[in-house]
């Protein structure tokens, strides 16, 4: 099973209480913005292209034109629960992955080209959404050249309720 299958499958086994305590976790999910189209997620993700977020377990990142390229495309789109979901997420990128951890490691993969990756990484935040809290996986890509440092290459919202755990 390839890595970021296996990454999606793993949000099976995350729980609330790995995010936080019960008081802080409705809060950490409430999503406060909404996208409903391609372009106005676009807009949003324009907003934080190149700008340094911080994850909840302490990885930096930032968003490049090809991460939004990537976060946007079809393929991305079908591999979230819905477009809805995935605009929704795309909206909310900054305030999901400042409440983003780590509980998994994955290794590359050997199957694919990996000249100009050091390593990959995948985050998960709770989302609110269609009256469940469903986890947001982020992959980050951290680049051999450090110029070049630590990109939020994609996202999917996965269809897992996190409440009934």
């Amino acid at each position: 099973m390839e890595a970021s299958e296996e990454s999606t499958r793993q949000a099976h086994e995350l729980t609330l209480e790995m995010f936080g305590s019960t008081e802080e976790i409705p809060e950490m999910a409430a999503m406060k913005r909404r996208a409903c189209s391609y372009d106005e997620a676009r807009a949003f993700l324009r907003e934080l292209t190149g700008k340094s977020l911080l994850s909840k377990s302490g990885l930096e990142a930032t968003i490049s034109n090809k991460s939004i390229d990537k976060i946007l495309s079809g393929k991305a789109l079908d591999k979230s629960i819905n477009r809805e979901a995935h605009f929704m997420a795309v909206a909310n990128l900054e305030k999901l992955f400042s409440n983003a951890i780590e509980p998994f490691r994955f290794p590359l993969n050997p199957e694919k080209r990996n000249e100009n990756y050091r390593e990959v990484r995948r985050l998960y935040a709770p989302m609110a959404f269609a009256m469940q809290i469903i986890p947001v996986k982020f992959t980050v890509m951290i680049m051999r050249n450090e110029k070049e440092g630590k990109r939020i290459y994609s996202l999917e919202a996965i269809n897992v309720d996190l409440g009934k755990k």
